[in-house]
């Protein structure tokens, strides 16, 4: 739970708010249309994108709706309903193959099966009620309580939020897209380290804190030291981690994260943006079976996952265990990368 870094992209200059020019700098700032000022690491509602399926896949083999050995085929997507697309892979797959491969057909029939599970009647009368529950205990659509005063909570949709939007005619294929992290779901890059640290503990987490001890104190706040569990039980996190590992390791989406030895973890994301490029998020930890740290990297119009944020991830990992880079090419190429960012008028739309 000790947060190590955190960073946040534009920043600024602190010896700006200083002296007598304080008022005139932080007006500037403050009307900046990249808002430097914005502390993206806490305050930013971005969607999870596919980092999220390890969730969905959790949920289903705690409900008993799925098993690791269960296949689903995908033939350049999800083809019920409107459908939702994939990228090419080999086909069908199981639980395993489908984290490290990131498949999207996968997790909507997964999702499919724990919304519709007749054991709640169904979507309607308790079935998106139980995944909600599931969904808050990773710690998402609420404030994680973190030390950081402007930590805001993200947002998961409710039940009663998609019977005001379509009138209570809706059905899990309505709202399909929240099997891969996309719809309404909103996290902050925190709190996806933090499904990142649930994960490497196998099913609990502590409080995020940049705080470690007080002089003068015996400790910090208690809720710091306490385990927070999910819903889900910690036996069924291991396909999860595997699939995570082969993600990075064998053969999967996250292939530049790999690092000799290191045996990172790790999770993809290519999340959908309707202006612009797509988001490019990574989820990542190390080593596998005695993990010391947790990174969530989240890089706006980056693109795919494994194209921006995971060698950033990967580099991370890399200096905090190694105390080294040996990879400089990877450095520069990641120092002198080109994002297409928006246009943005003097209002900031």
């Amino acid at each position: 739970g000790e947060i190590l870094v955190m960073a946040s992209s534009p920043s600024y200059d602190p010896d700006k708010l200083v002296g007598r020019d304080l008022g005139n700098n932080y007006m500037e700032l403050l009307r900046n249309p990249r808002h430097p000022l914005f502390n993206r690491a806490v305050m930013s509602r971005y969607p999870p994108g596919s980092t999220f399926k390890a969730v969905t896949g959790l949920i289903g083999l705690e409900e008993g709706v799925s098993r690791p050995e269960d296949y689903h085929p995908c033939s350049g997507g999800y083809t019920v309903g409107r459908g939702v697309k994939c990228h090419t892979h080999y086909s069908p797959m199981n639980l395993v193959q489908a984290t490290a491969n990131s498949c999207n057909a996968y997790f909507c029939y997964v999702f499919r099966d724990i919304l519709d599970n007749r054991q709640y009647g169904g979507v309607a009368k308790g079935g998106f009620d139980m995944w909600y529950d599931y969904v808050r205990s990773f710690g998402f659509g609420r404030k994680l309580e973190s030390d950081f005063w402007d930590e805001l909570a993200g947002y998961v949709p409710t039940k009663e939020f998609y019977d005001r939007r379509y009138r209570s005619r809706w059905n899990s294929l309505t709202v399909i897209s929240l099997a891969i992290g996309q719809g309404e779901l909103g996290v902050t890059p925190l709190q996806l380290a933090n499904l990142g640290a649930t994960i490497a503990n196998r099913g609990y987490y502590y409080i995020p804190h940049v705080v470690k001890k007080i002089a003068g104190h015996d400790s910090i706040d208690a809720r710091f030291y306490r385990k927070n569990y999910t819903k889900v039980n910690p036996k069924y996190f291991e396909p999860i981690v595997e699939g995570m590992w082969e993600g990075v390791n064998v053969a999967g989406t996250g292939g530049r994260a790999s690092v000799p030895g290191l045996n990172i973890c790790g999770k993809t994301g290519t999340a959908q943006n309707p202006n612009g490029a797509d988001h490019s998020t990574f989820l990542c930890f190390a080593p596998r079976y005695d993990p010391k740290i947790v990174v969530s990297v989240y890089v706006e119009h980056g693109g795919f996952g494994g194209s921006a944020a995971a060698p950033i991830a990967s580099l991370l990992i890399e200096q905090y265990l190694t105390d080294t880079i040996r990879r400089p090419e990877l450095v520069r190429q990641m120092k002198e990368m080109t994002i297409a960012y928006p246009m943005y008028d003097k209002r900031g739309k």
